[in-house]
């Protein structure tokens, strides 16, 4: 059986397709195998892969579309190697990512995920600055994303749920196979957040080795989805992390539950990710009147009882709902006394 199986799903990315592969053939480890799962791509994708056909690593298929996940689903399903790596195929990785990760996993068997940093790169591979986003890693993780170390899965978890990702993207991860056994594939409802609900339940099961070196690229470029999420994925995204968190309620640790707002104050990022969408405070109605009077009429169809608290808060934004993420997460691991991360690294 091969130690790692590399799985590169595709739907029509021809034209980063050549980088991608050089990458993962110039791997430093070379115990893997390859599965590639095609869309039906119609922009010359299925004949580009069809030089490595002969290849006895590679395992070449087609599948219908039915959405991104889906489609990694199809790649893992058939996956051997005891390591798995997503390789979307639009992005990149360093020849060391897989002897890296994958040793990192080795000196700490009872961990079952692995992650590093990365380079944002723009369509013609230039490492760029990285798009903005609400709170920076670093600004909660601060030096510890700099030093190798292991985090607990209880940290990881309140950082999932309340800034986002900390790994922020697959192609910067390699897990054991086995984790795919304890939480299951990735979902393929809520749009382009599936690996979103996945990272929530893997938390739950695993500690992370964090490896600080930028051994992966993810990809910004103009075919990606908009940085603007509809409200209707936005309120389906919160319905998914309600659901997720309610399936793996047995395992929220029982200090947590001792709390009788427990269950709010894990969701407190998803419903503020949805809420802050109406734009509903004074601000909004000074700077951008427009976004505000929309936002009043879309709560008024679909969060009547939102709207009538905002009204009684006279749309102040100086209110509980717009505590910063980062600074909502430090509140509450210091009431629940998370400890932090468990240790320094060394190799």
């Amino acid at each position: 059986m091969p130690l790692v199986s590399i799985c590169l799903p595709n739907l029509n990315t021809r034209p980063f397709l050549e980088p991608r592969m050089a990458s993962l053939r110039a791997q430093t480890l070379t115990d893997w195998e390859l599965i590639i799962s095609d869309n039906y791509s119609d922009d010359g994708s299925w004949a580009f892969f069809q030089q490595w056909a002969g290849d006895k690593r590679v395992t070449l298929f087609q599948a219908p579309r039915r959405g991104m996940y889906a489609n990694w689903n199809e790649c893992l399903r058939r996956a051997r190697g005891e390591f798995v790596y997503v390789a979307t195929s639009d992005d990149t990785c360093h020849s060391q990512l897989l002897e890296r990760l994958v040793g990192a996993l080795e000196r700490h068997s009872d961990a079952d995920l692995a992650a590093c940093d990365f380079d944002f790169i723009d369509e013609k591979g230039r490492v760029m600055s990285p798009p903005p986003r609400p709170v920076p890693p670093d600004e909660f993780l601060g030096p510890w994303r700099a030093r190798s170390h292991r985090r607990r899965g209880t940290l990881e978890l309140l950082v999932h749920l309340c800034i986002g990702i900390s790994w922020t993207t697959m192609t910067a991860v390699v897990f054991r196979r086995r984790l795919l056994d304890k939480i299951g594939l990735f979902p393929t409802e809520g749009g382009a957040t599936g690996d979103r609900y996945w990272a929530i339940k893997s938390a739950l099961h695993t500690d992370l080795v964090w490896i600080p070196e930028r051994l992966a690229t993810w990809r910004y470029h103009s075919d990606q989805g908009s940085a603007r999420v509809p409200l209707s994925l936005r309120r389906r995204q919160m319905e998914l992390t309600e659901q997720t968190l309610r399936e793996c309620e047995a395992l929220i640790p029982a200090q947590w539950k001792r709390d009788p707002a427990w269950f709010d104050k894990l969701m407190w990022g998803s419903r503020q990710f949805y809420r802050l969408a109406f734009c509903l405070d004074r601000r909004a109605l000074l700077v951008r009147p427009h976004w505000f009077l929309k936002g009043l009429w879309a709560a008024w169809r679909e969060e009547p009882q939102y709207l009538r608290r905002r009204w009684r808060e006279r749309f102040s934004w100086q209110h509980e709902d717009y505590l910063s993420n980062g600074e909502y997460l430090r509140r509450l691991i210091a009431e629940w006394r998370v400890p932090g991360p468990l240790e320094v690294l060394k190799g």
